[in-house]
């Protein structure tokens, strides 16, 4: 299980090990907030199995950039064909403006596309080749993936709003 880690001032700035995340307790360094529900019990003592913690002082993080890769694309696309909509397991990364036209590796130049539609678009613009995205290729935040994790703790989403 992992641990949401807040700063001071309650904004999210890390997803931890449950390990790491009750050092920093133990350490006092940070202060449970949510707990849950399954103690952590030694042979003399029994502790709260923290899900949520803040960090006791602040601490300046500079802005976490998500790493531009495949599996990052296909993530922040939810593993869907970008012009289609399908979600199959034949998914491709697709260059919006075709790289042989000047377009460049970016996170808004690139979308996942099924085999289908990246062979139909060709070396063309979606426009040319009739074809609409779903949505515009964006540059995620790091928060913008700790909030689509496959099982975001109930106890995180009054904090990662």
């Amino acid at each position: 299980m992992n641990v949401l880690v807040l700063n001071m001032d309650y904004s999210p700035i890390n997803v931890t090990t449950l390990q790491r995340g009750f050092n920093l307790v133990f350490l006092g360094k940070a202060e449970i907030l949510e707990h849950g529900e399954l103690p952590i019990t030694t042979d003399s003592k029994t502790f709260h199995r923290p899900t949520v913690i803040r960090l006791l002082r602040y601490v300046s993080v500079p802005f976490k950039k998500v790493q531009l890769t495949r599996q990052n694309i296909f993530r922040r696309d939810d593993y869907t064909c970008l012009y289609c909509g399908d979600k199959n397991n034949n998914l491709t990364i697709d260059h919006v403006y075709p790289k042989s036209r000047g377009g460049k590796n970016s996170w808004k130049n690139f979308a996942t596309a099924c085999f289908d539609c990246n062979v139909r678009k060709g070396n063309r613009t979606p426009e040319e080749a009739g074809l609409v995205l779903l949505h515009e290729p964006f540059v995620p935040s790091y928060l913008y993936f700790v909030k689509k994790m496959d099982r975001v703790h109930k106890q995180w989403q009054n904090y990662v709003r």
